[in-house]
């Protein structure tokens, strides 16, 4: 999972800082593949903190085969 890049310039320029705080957190997981669509994937069940939900989009992007997360503002 080391290897997939986390892209955070998104949420900087909405947000005008890196992330961070607690709050439902969105991200798309994108595939080198071009036969899988990138996927959209929404932490709205509760409120996270940014490492929490990091580590959760990074344990699922790893068991899409995701090479880049998109963190979302």
């Amino acid at each position: 999972m080391s290897d997939i890049e986390i892209h955070t310039d998104r949420y900087e320029r909405e947000h005008g800082h890196k992330p961070v705080g607690r709050r439902f957190w969105s991200f798309t997981l994108v595939s080198d593949r071009v036969t899988v669509s990138d996927h959209f994937l929404s932490l709205d069940d509760k409120q996270r903190t940014y490492p929490d939900a990091l580590k959760e989009a990074q344990r699922v992007a790893g068991l899409r085969k995701s090479v880049r997360i998109i963190v979302e503002p």
